[in-house]
């Protein structure tokens, strides 16, 4: 993993929309910390799981489903290790939401009945559709502009703007994720960042905020939560190893980081 972010989930070919079906059981139910640009969809078909989005943590059941808005980080992991998922996830082009449905704006799902039938309709459709048809790019671009009037008539929070990180300066964005990459175990403060890439700390504080979408600090935490979720899982280790391994100064700290990002504590994510 080179850095949270996933690249391969803003770069479309001749459809501006990818689709993932998930059809998982137990410890597979695991996706660890990441965001992309892309809107993504979630629709759960059948079974249950933990979503997190943005530190709030979701239990999903059969018939849910929310959005996940460019940038916003997210996860998801099993409840219990006998449980089973049948989902999917619709990720949508920004730059295709932008054209279609305009800019600076927040999706939600507006909890009505009427409104998630037909996006379970539209979500049970497209997972059962052959991917092998001649004719299946069609069918999925004509359920997405279906989608798309249901997300224009009833699914855009008209009280909130929401601030899309740039473009622009993606290549210093990246040296800037890649080198948190390979020193999250250091101290690496705000401080010896900055002087690394030669910025004030002020200045760079500001400039990484606006290029990656969320400040310097909650991003290293990011990184070394989501690699201690990793060791967890693979590993033994105790907490307080976990915590020093990843950059952690105490198991407080790495608990309290763990906690806020994952809804529930390190010990609760190993046992669950």
């Amino acid at each position: 993993m080179a850095t949270l972010y996933e690249a391969m989930n803003d770069n479309f070919d001749l459809l501006p929309v990818k689709i993932y079906k998930h059809d998982l059981n137990g410890k597979h139910i695991w996706t660890p910390l990441h965001w992309h640009r892309s809107i993504e969809i979630l629709v759960t078909l059948e079974g249950r799981h933990y979503f997190n989005v943005e530190s709030c943590d979701f239990l999903f059941t059969e018939d849910d489903w929310l959005f996940v808005n460019s940038s916003e980080l997210h996860s998801s992991r099993y409840i219990n290790i006998n449980d089973h998922l049948r989902g999917i996830s619709i990720i949508i082009s920004l730059p295709f939401i932008e054209t279609w449905l305009g800019k600076g704006l927040f999706f939600y799902n507006p909890h009505n009945a009427e409104v998630t039938e037909q996006v379970k309709q539209i979500a049970s459709y497209i997972y059962d559709s052959d991917t092998s048809s001649p004719y299946y790019g069609i069918t999925l671009m004509q359920k997405t502009y279906e989608l798309l009037m249901i997300i224009g008539n009833h699914c855009i929070q008209k009280d909130k703007v929401y601030s899309i990180p740039l473009y622009k300066e993606q290549g210093k964005a990246s040296e800037f994720l890649e080198y948190i990459e390979q020193n999250y175990k250091e101290e690496l403060s705000l401080k010896q960042i900055a002087a690394h890439f030669k910025y004030s700390p002020s200045y760079f504080s500001r400039f990484f905020k606006e290029i990656v979408g969320v400040g310097y600090n909650s991003y290293l935490n990011f990184v070394r939560v989501n690699h201690a979720a990793d060791q967890l899982l693979k590993t033994h280790s105790t907490l307080t190893i976990c915590a020093l391994n990843n950059g952690f100064p105490n198991t407080k700290s790495f608990i309290t980081s763990f906690k806020k990002l994952y809804g529930c504590t390190p010990g609760k994510f190993i046992n669950s």
